[in-house]
């Protein structure tokens, strides 16, 4: 009997290490997520729509939406990619996009652009 309850105690124990809680978060944290979640947010209004031109006014696409990155330190333009480009959503950082005129641009050439993955949806 007692070989049983040590069996079982052991098997409590393996399966319990190997289940964790969820890791603390500092307040200082979810300000942080909260701030970039509000900076893409007020991105929207602004960059939804508009069309996305690369090198020698080759059109990428439309920008879509305006998100934070997965790893939670930029925010990224989804842009509607044109099919002959490879098409799909593409994800673009917003500190390079450039605006001249009314022009919202980024730098690339054609393959550069063909290259870019596509979102995870």
């Amino acid at each position: 009997m007692r070989r049983h309850v040590r069996a079982w105690a052991c098997a409590l124990v393996m399966f319990a290490g190997g289940v964790s809680a969820q890791e603390a978060r500092s307040p200082l944290v979810d300000q942080a997520d909260a701030r970039m979640q509000l900076g893409a947010a007020s991105l929207v209004p602004t960059l939804r729509g508009r069309w996305l031109y690369a090198d020698h006014k080759l059109v990428v696409g439309r920008v879509q939406d305006v998100r934070v990155s997965a790893d939670g330190t930029t925010l990224i333009a989804v842009v509607a990619r044109r099919r002959w480009l490879g098409g799909g959503e593409i994800g673009i950082p917003v500190p390079h996009l450039r605006q001249a005129d009314n022009d919202l641009s980024v730098s690339g050439t054609r393959e550069s652009i063909q290259q870019i993955p596509l979102l995870k949806p």
